[in-house]
């Protein structure tokens, strides 16, 4: 997998949220994949409505991979960008990348370890189309 910093471009969107005890789904704290997958797409709608100024129309869904669990407490950074463009068409990556999470023995309940290198968590390939409204 590519580092982080190697999945920008000049058509990109981000976006940054601390999953919580609401987004967990299973024992341990664990947050269901589906909630990575939901916020990775927002950030792709995002990004199409940036390049298009329309909310855009997803197409198909041609990967999704989950690396890494998640877990409630951790810090996430969605990051979509356009890695293919055809006239009303985008293919877009999206990322979805651990930047802080809950330590063992945390000192105080919002304590978080922030991590030197952020580990991806989740990845996807979708094509968007322009909405001809």
């Amino acid at each position: 997998m590519s580092a982080k910093s190697d999945y920008k471009s000049n058509e990109s969107a981000t976006l940054r949220y601390r999953m919580s005890s609401k987004d967990e789904f299973y024992g341990g704290g664990i947050v269901n994949g589906s909630r990575a997958i939901t916020l990775m797409c927002d950030v792709a709608e995002k990004l199409v409505n940036k390049v298009f100024g329309n909310n855009g129309r997803c197409t198909e869904v041609e990967s999704i991979r989950l690396h890494s669990p998640i877990h409630a407490g951790d810090y996430m950074e969605f990051i979509a960008r356009v890695i293919d463009r055809k006239d009303d068409c985008i293919k877009i990556g999206c990322r979805s990348f651990k930047i802080a999470g809950i330590p063992e023995e945390p000192e105080f309940p919002s304590s978080i370890d922030v991590l030197e290198e952020p580990t991806i968590s989740t990845d996807m390939i979708i094509v968007y189309k322009s909405r001809d409204d």
